[in-house]
């Protein structure tokens, strides 16, 4: 039996502002989740990451034998080009490292996840003010080919003023009603502490700080 979980497989078309990382933090404990599931179905030991979210996931309870209700959204090809045409004006400003901010809001990061098969209907995003609400229910069959267990997932972030990605608030993100564990980003990943990961990704795409206010996700880039 396979020992190492390696990360969800590129999706055809791609997952826009979500599968790239727009809110990077979001995404990584999405994977996380994924990582502590797959652990907790086969047993795995392979790493202090996949040992913790393990552990964590089962004590949050993100693996079911049923699916949970997620909110289904309702976009047109139309809507979802012109959220991506949206993205790509800030992508392209943030590589040719010119300042440049991007506010997303709730129908934008939901047409985003609507361009990828998987995804779409099963993850869903909602926003108020500085709260986001992210729904989740992913059939494990996805990930690992087998079939009777869900990843269902409840995640609240919440934003207090514009954030640095060398300062996740990891205090403001439940999952479930839980609060992720403080000492997340020091966990390993094939030997590299997750937050690694986080750091090569504000290098890579120049993201300077995020921020959720009056509905919207709020990326800023910073010029070079």
């Amino acid at each position: 039996m396979a020992t190492v979980i390696q990360p969800p497989p590129p999706q055809p078309r791609g997952m826009g502002c979500f599968g790239k990382g727009c809110f990077i933090l979001l995404c990584l404990f999405l994977f996380l989740l994924i990582a502590g599931a797959v652990g907790i179905y086969y047993g795995m030991k392979t790493s202090s990451a996949v040992i913790h979210a393990a552990a964590w996931a089962q004590n949050a309870h993100v693996l079911a034998t049923e699916p949970s209700p997620v909110p289904q959204f309702e976009t047109t090809e139309d809507n979802i080009q012109a959220t991506v045409r949206k993205w790509k004006t800030f992508e392209t400003a943030s590589r040719e490292n010119q300042t440049a901010e991007v506010a997303l809001t709730a129908d934008d990061l939901n047409n985003l996840i609507a361009r990828n098969g998987r995804a779409r209907g099963k993850v869903f995003v909602s926003m108020e003010n500085n709260r986001m609400h992210v729904q989740t229910s992913v059939p494990l069959s996805a990930y690992v080919g087998r079939e009777g267990y869900y990843l269902n997932g409840d995640i609240a972030v919440q934003s207090d003023g514009a954030r640095s990605l060398d300062q996740p608030p990891l205090n403001n993100i439940t999952v479930n009603g839980r609060p992720l564990p403080s000492d997340l980003l020091g966990w390993k990943y094939r030997s590299r502490p997750l937050g690694g990961y986080v750091a090569e990704f504000r290098q890579s795409n120049a993201i300077n700080s995020f921020e959720i206010r009056d509905g919207k996700l709020i990326l800023n880039a910073r010029g070079r």
